[in-house]
């Protein structure tokens, strides 16, 4: 057994209900939608949490709903951040790590796409999508890794949530679709590269998912939601109990893989 091999009592087959019990999880993006149901899930399994999220009021609401959910406040703290400008991304983790102590888990959630034809799509439209959705998700893991690898024996692990828009083409999505693809091949070659360090790190993939913000911006969400294999859009909760897997002892050798959850939407 090596030096970072966890112990078959410390991680493998955790059948505690609170699996993630004394450990600091961060989730960016977290103040609304899947972010949000990953939050709450982490938190039901035990975690301490710090919720990121860009909008001061918005993240104030959603601590607080979080903080009577799980009746401690000291559970459950909020920081402001924009994953788009690296001063942003280094003070939330300074700001996390003061508050919470070291970091466990990083949930890499925050990010969004604009629908535009191709031919229409303007540099500073691809740029912006590329800066939140790739490059700013790049410098949480890599900020996330450096602050866990030395850290042998505990639970370490990065979820970064990318999209089955990397794995398919759909109109008016270039940015989007390119920037989710990326991450995809930054979750392989980042968790080859720190496999032998016990930081694991793997990719979620949402399908079409029931959320405000994505029922506002997509007119044909119902048309579209109407054509998954399994007959309906997921949910964010459906997201989150994908996310406890990735995050907790349970996939202790789970590391640089994608877990779509998506009810089959990208089997056509």
């Amino acid at each position: 057994m090596t030096q970072n091999t966890p112990t078959y009592e410390s991680l493998a087959h955790n059948t505690n209900a609170h699996p993630l019990s004394g450990q600091h999880v961060l989730v960016t993006g977290g103040s609304e939608g899947i972010g949000y149901g990953i939050a709450e899930r982490l938190l039901d399994a035990g975690g301490t949490l710090t919720l990121a999220a860009r909008r001061p009021q918005v993240l104030d609401d959603a601590v607080e709903r979080l903080r009577t959910r799980c009746g401690a406040a000291a559970r459950v703290t909020g920081v402001v951040a924009d994953i788009r400008d690296a001063e942003s991304i280094a003070a939330m983790f300074d700001t996390a790590q003061d508050r919470n102590g070291p970091l466990n888990v990083l949930v890499a959630n925050a990010g969004s796409g604009t629908v535009v034809p191709f031919l229409d799509l303007t540099r500073q439209q691809w740029q912006d999508c590329i800066d939140l959705n790739l490059t700013g998700t790049f410098l949480c893991v890599q900020a996330a890794a450096r602050s866990m690898v030395d850290r042998a024996g505990e639970n370490r692990s990065i979820v970064v949530v990318s999209s089955i828009r990397a794995l398919g083409a759909r109109p008016s999505l270039v940015p989007y679709g390119t920037a989710k693809a990326g991450l995809n091949q930054l979750v392989r070659m980042a968790a080859y590269e720190l496999a032998s360090t016990g930081v694991r790190v793997n990719a979620l993939s949402p399908g079409i998912t029931a959320t405000p913000l994505t029922q506002d911006r997509n007119s044909l969400f119902e048309e579209r939601a109407a054509t998954v294999p399994m007959g309906r859009a997921g949910t964010p909760a459906d997201m989150a109990a994908a996310a406890l897997y990735l995050a907790s002892p349970d996939s202790s050798f789970v590391t640089g893989t994608n877990l779509v959850v998506d009810g089959g939407e990208s089997l056509y």
